[in-house]
């Protein structure tokens, strides 16, 4: 019944038709835009990273942020639906312990500008554990991050609302030029507390142990 009612809300979703009519794979497209018009944390021949890429609405959306000169590189274990030719595939999961060395591979050894991700556990229902499991996410993405992340580089992460992210929030302050904790217009989120955590200006990694730390 559940289900039910999510799929009956995703077919009444302007966003949701919005996409397929601009031709993009997920209303995600329009989250990244969003950031894109606040920040600029994507420029012309860039190389950006997506983590939990699929099916592609971002990914699509960075492709055309990069241009011809640019690359984008998408990263799930499940299927992405994103074919411009400036767009290179990676089947793993970002569990993976060799992710961000298949990272490196794909990119031929060249560190990005920018890592995003939009990724998200599998839910549960209960607050508490998918917010935890959402940060886990975070600090994931932040891990690959300082590998394959250049200095100077920005990130994009979505987490979720809720009082462990203030010390997450503080360790990001400190480790880039310029960090923001960025919500989507409401009409977007619908009835989600995620938020994204946008870092510009990369100082040196790793920033990882430094989150984990802080989380305990």
């Amino acid at each position: 019944m559940a289900r039910n009612r999510w799929l009956a809300e995703r077919r009444a979703d302007p966003w949701v038709r919005m996409a397929k009519r601009e031709g993009y794979p997920s209303r995600a497209a329009y989250k990244l835009k969003h950031i894109q018009r606040l920040y600029s944390i994507i420029s012309p021949g860039d190389v950006v990273v997506e983590l939990g890429a699929a099916p592609g609405g971002m990914l699509k959306v960075a492709s055309e942020l990069v241009g011809e000169r640019g690359l984008v590189l998408g990263v799930d274990i499940r299927p992405i639906h994103c074919t411009e030719e400036n767009v290179r595939h990676l089947k793993i999961d970002i569990y993976d312990p060799s992710a961000p060395r298949e990272v490196m591979r794909l990119l031929d050894g060249v560190r990005c500008d920018v890592l995003i991700s939009d990724a998200s556990p599998n839910l549960i229902g209960v607050p508490e554990i998918d917010t935890l499991k959402q940060l886990d996410i975070v600090i994931r993405c932040c891990e690959i991050a300082d590998e394959v992340l250049k200095d100077g580089g920005n990130i994009m992460l979505k987490a979720f609302e809720c009082p462990e992210l203030a010390r997450l929030d503080r360790v990001l302050r400190s480790c880039f030029d310029n960090y923001k904790r960025v919500t989507t217009p409401p009409s977007l989120r619908k009835h989600s507390s995620e938020v994204y955590l946008v870092g510009i200006g990369r100082w040196e990694a790793p920033i990882a142990p430094l989150l984990r730390a802080a989380v305990g």
